[in-house]
């Protein structure tokens, strides 16, 4: 990532740019503003970046010697010796001002004529240069479609390639095209190698071409037999023959690591397509690369789950199974969970502990900096990250001061990438718009992953493993740790306090901190908030969600000496006013006030904040002063929280905003307005509105409060014409219609008018009983729906939920759908085969009238995965032909789950009758949880062999299961190849491993064994010999407890008869 420093170093010479590229790299690991002696003057700057980059990049400089250029890099080397003393010169104390002045003239200008001759020198040897290192690169980083079967073990990498093999033999005309997409380092080159191998024997001809990093050369296999490497120009003409030549129609075409579209569609184009028999096959990092192709069809592939990671890290370690148990199992399977299940990572890993069979070595490996220590790691990252553009690597690092599984909320993070002035060249009323396609555009490379919105939480996660990365690149900037370890000569730009850090060990001298993150600190106090206020003078960003500091409003007075301060949050912290002190924030352009259950008031001051952008004060129940109007807020884009004023007078009273001050807001990009029931009906306040002249205006939540039942039916009407008067313009793209009771939906609530609606939440528990849902079915661009409607009657007349739509599918682009506390799902038996083509995710929680899945569901061909909670009629789940995960929560009567073949992932809680779970063959993975002292029947028919188990219960449950000749010893010994056993709390009390048939238990486990004397354990045999085996056991566990109590005393402990 380019630094300011480099950027006006730059700005002010005329040094070589491919000279500078060469040898300032931007893989040096350190900043040259850090360096301890004081900056160089600006017309040596370019020396200085040059010196700088010879001393923090040998490893590659020494790995060019090597080329043929080494004599011309050996001779500029000994040329940078010469500027070292001129950047930095000796301090010449001289009584003579005058005489030092000339001295001064006559060191720069021997400067800048060494500075001329030295720029010649490295553009005469550039070319060379780089001719080397790009054929280096070029010989180095090229794949083969050799298929290595060492490399493609576990389940999850059989279960990819049966997915794909499906989807070639279901092959036909004009659905010929493929893409593999995935994040760096997931396997696609891999599977793509497999399937090549494996279909050798149903395509004619199979050829494998292999694009370039820089997408400039292609290497062409054909078969296993290498037919060269070339420009692209030049190779696509090898190819094309290929494709034209009738012998050749039976072919198999995969194109391995396509960065960008680059010409491929045209040339691709309908001769390609015209064979049924011609099957393209692409591999990509970026879905939307896929999608220029042409290519409709994209398997996403996943990440290796624990289990087939643990396999293949302990396979690629060539450890052996009696190696591979105890407490080096659960440091590795640590590991596989620190690598993020990218198999890149874990193989790396794995090679490197090749001989290494201790616990301590196997946990030094684990405290390692992976990305840090392990080039391989870091360059097959790094491959993705130099093919963003310098604003979105800048976006990337940015979300590496997100603590580790935080989510990283869409409109938070896109906010302070605005306050940081990432997009400050891009005009103010786009900036949100550039920012949001930065942000999904990361996702799209799948280096952030989106998390599931049923929550209503849209955002996304960083794996581990790309945030150490985007750690250890940004480490000359940004720093995420305890304070007190940062050096004296680092001067960090962005900080975030973890590890019990204290904000007080900031050192004093870190003036240049623009942003600073704190994230519920349990350390941060009244005295931390003063040091802030007092110090970092020049932040911009300050994020104190989460933090409990009491009286906060008080400590908040000196909030004015935050000049600088552009992004303000405060959200779930016990602040109750804000200081009048805020109107000194005059760059304050974000205020997050959300969820505070004590905010009562807003000031005066706050209405003067020209440049606020966004206000949020929405969760916030016992706020009832707003003593300013939003008149002079013309920059706000975002409204979170806008309360109606139940007065009817021309000023209201302090308790609200009246629409009309909307009016004027025409950036408007998100709205919510809550407690609309107290706004007035009149016609001349609700005709001041005008939201359909919004075309900025994307999201819209629209909210009452609960119902007063007594006065439902009268406010029902005004309610409704509300409602009415609220019509967005049909940009539209996001709305959320909570607890409305109007006797009917609004007119504008409608296909015909939501064109474009993609996310919809309907919260409507509140609604009439004799309410028809809309015909949502021909809403043609919706993603994501969710409806909770506990008062909507079953035998209601909802046939037209579905709808005529125009393609004869109804929600023909609905990925997810979230239905709670429905009584029945009879409104949606309307839907019909291929319905529904593209639903991944569906939700269910709570629906008294449902005792199987419906038939519609059973036809969903794309979901994959499924959550039902709180179903106490449900007898049967059977017949999804392509789920993959399901959990099942509170379900007092489900009896059989059945003939679901591709489950891989079950989750059982709380479901006392089932009896059996049959028709699963790839089910690998089984979590139970158990409040009874009985393990759950179906569990001890089973039919298939686990993977893995994991069992949360009770203790006495457990105990039962914690020993080979326990009572469930048998059953659990030949249930999986590891079980894994919790206690209710979450504390770990046993594990089993099949390939040992070893048990490793907890303190906690061992002491209720000798105490109960197994009693609890085990049902006592009838016979002597079986009886006197079990006694024999009995001593043997009190003997090792005795022991291993022994073994726990310090060595430096005396006995007392010794003292």
């Amino acid at each position: 990532m380019a630094t300011p420093l480099t950027s006006s170093s730059s700005s002010r010479t005329t040094f070589s740019s491919s000279s500078f590229q060469i040898l300032a790299s931007p893989s040096s690991p350190r900043r040259l503003g850090y360096l301890s002696r004081p900056p160089p003057p600006p017309e040596l700057m370019p020396i200085a970046v040059a010196a700088g980059a010879s001393h923090f990049d040998r490893r590659r400089r020494c790995r060019i010697y090597w080329g043929p250029a080494s004599a011309s890099l050996l001779s500029v080397d000994e040329g940078r010796k010469t500027p070292k003393t001129l950047i930095f010169p000796r301090d010449e104390r001289n009584a003579s001002s005058v005489c030092r002045c000339c001295r001064e003239v006559g060191v720069r200008y021997k400067a800048a004529n060494d500075i001329q001759e030295l720029n010649k020198k490295l553009e005469r040897i550039t070319p060379t240069l780089l001719q080397e290192l790009c054929r280096e690169d070029r010989q180095s980083n090229i794949t083969t479609p050799q298929h290595d079967e060492f490399i493609t073990i576990g389940r999850n990498i059989a279960n990819e390639c049966d997915n794909l093999f499906r989807l070639l033999r279901g092959n036909q005309a004009g659905q010929c095209l493929f893409a593999i997409v995935g994040a760096v380092g997931v396997g696609k080159t891999t599977l793509a190698q497999k399937i090549y191998h494996d279909t050798k024997n149903n395509f004619r001809t199979r050829l494998w071409v292999h694009v370039s990093n820089d997408s400039r050369n292609l290497g062409i296999w054909r078969g296993e037999s290498f037919l060269g490497t070339g420009e692209t120009a030049v190779q696509r003409v090898v190819l094309h023959e290929y494709l034209i030549n009738d012998r050749y129609r039976r072919l198999l075409l995969v194109i391995d690591n396509v960065w960008e579209e680059n010409g491929w569609n045209q040339f691709l184009g309908q001769d390609f397509c015209r064979g049924g028999d011609t099957v393209l096959l692409v591999t990509t990092r970026h879905e939307c690369v896929a999608r220029t192709m042409g290519i409709a069809r994209c398997h996403r592939i996943r990440r290796l789950s624990e289990d087939d990671g643990w396999l293949l890290l302990r396979t690629t370690a060539n450890l052996r199974e009696t190696e591979a148990t105890g407490n080096i199992q659960d440091v590795g399977r640590r590991i596989v969970q620190k690598c993020s299940g990218l198999p890149v990572a874990v193989r790396t890993i794995g090679y490197h502990l090749r001989g290494k069979t201790l616990e301590d070595e196997w946990e030094s490996v684990y405290l390692e900096d992976f990305v840090a220590t392990y080039p391989e790691i870091r360059n097959s990252i790094d491959a993705s990250y130099m093919k963003l553009s310098y604003r979105l690597k800048r976006c990337f690092l940015y979300c590496s001061l997100y603590p580790e599984g935080n989510v990283i909320e869409k409109q938070c993070i896109m906010q302070q990438w605005i306050a940081e002035g990432f997009f400050s060249e891009v005009p103010l009323q786009v900036q949100e718009e550039e920012a949001e396609r930065c942000y999904q555009e990361l996702i799209d490379r799948c280096l952030l992953l989106p998390e599931d919105e049923a929550h209503g939480v849209t955002g996304a996660k960083m794996l581990n493993l790309f945030r150490s990365f985007a750690i250890y690149r940004s480490q000359d900037e940004n720093y995420v740790s305890n304070p007190r370890n940062i050096g004296r000569n680092f001067k960090p730009w962005r900080l975030c306090v973890t590890n019990g850090g204290r904000v007080e060990d900031i050192p004093d001298d870190a003036t240049s901190l623009r942003s600073l993150f704190l994230f519920g600190s349990p350390q941060i106090n009244g005295k931390s908030l003063e040091f802030i206020f007092s110090k970092l003078t020049s932040l911009r960003v300050l994020d104190l969600r989460h933090t409990q500091v009491d009286n906060i409003s008080t400590y908040l007075k000196k909030l004015h000496k935050l000049k600088q301060l552009r992004y303000l949050n405060l959200s779930n912290t016990r602040i109750s006013s804000i200081p009048a002190s805020i109107g000194s924030s005059t760059m304050l352009q974000f205020l997050i006030l959300k969820n505070c259950p004590l905010l009562e008031s807003l000031p005066r001051c706050v209405g003067h904040l020209k440049k606020l952008r966004s206000l949020d004060i929405s969760g916030t129940p016992m706020l009832n002063v707003i003593q300013f109007n939003l008149l002079e807020l013309t920059e706000l884009n975002c409204l979170q929280g806008f309360v109606p004023t139940t007065s009817v007078q021309q000023n209201n009273n302090g308790d609200g905003w009246k629409f009309e001050e909307v009016r004027p807001l025409g950036n408007l990009r998100n709205l919510q307005m809550v407690k609309l029931e107290r706004a007035s009906s009149s016609r001349g306040d609700l005709g001041q509105l005008n939201l359909h002249e919004k075309p900025n205006l994307k999201e819209l939540e629209l909210c009452c409060s609960s119902a007063d039942p007594q006065n439902r039916d009268r406010d029902a009407e005004h309610i409704k014409a509300v409602f009415e008067a609220l019509k967005p313009a049909q940009c539209l793209v996001s709305l959320k219609i909570a607890n409305y009771y109007g006797d009917q939906f609004p007119s504008w609530f409608s296909n015909s008018h939501l064109t474009v609606l993609q996310r919809l939440t309907l919260d409507l528990d509140d609604c009439l009983p004799s309410w028809d849902l809309p015909p949502l079915g021909q809403m043609m661009n919706l993603k994501f729906l969710k409806i909770t409607a506990s008062n909507l009657l079953p035998d209601a007349n909802n046939r037209q939920l579905r709808g005529e739509p125009r393609n004869g599918k109804a929600f023909p682009r609905l990925e997810q759908l979230v239905l709670g506390k429905m009584e029945s799902l009879a409104p949606w038996s309307v839907l019909q085969e291929g319905d529904l083509p593209l639903l991944r995710v569906f939700h269910l929680d709570g629906c008294s009238q449902l005792n199987s899945i419906p038939s519609w569901l059973q036809s969903c061909s794309k979901l994959t995965s499924m959550k039902i909670k709180n179903i106490d009629t449900l007898q049967e789940i059977a017949s999804l032909p392509s789920l993959k995960e399901l959990e099942v929560h509170n379900s007092g009567r489900l009896q059989i789950v059945l003939n679901i073949r591709r489950l891989e992932d079950l989750t059982i809680s709380d479901c006392p009758v089932l009896a059996a779970v049959d028709g699963v063959p790839l089910l690998c993975s089984v979590h139970i949880k158990e409040q009874s002292a009985q393990l759950p029947q179906w569990l001890q028919q089973k039919s298939f062999v686990l993977r893995r188990l994991d069992i949360i219960g009770t203790e006495v449950l457990l105990d039962r299961c914690s020993s080979p000749i326990a009572q469930y010893g048998s059953i659990i010994q030949a249930a999986a190849e590891h079980v894994y056993a919790k206690l209710v709390d979450g504390s770990f009390y046993f594990s089993y491993n099949k390939s040992t048939s070893s048990f490793q238990r907890s303190r906690r486990c061992i002491e209720r064994l000798t105490v109960d004397g197994l009693h609890n354990n085990a049902v006592p045999p009838d016979n002597w010999r079986a009886w006197m085996v079990y006694t024999l056991y009995a001593i043997l566990v009190i003997a090792s407890s005795f022991l291993f109590s022994g073994l726990l005393r310090p060595m430096d402990e005396t006995p007392q008869h010794l003292q």
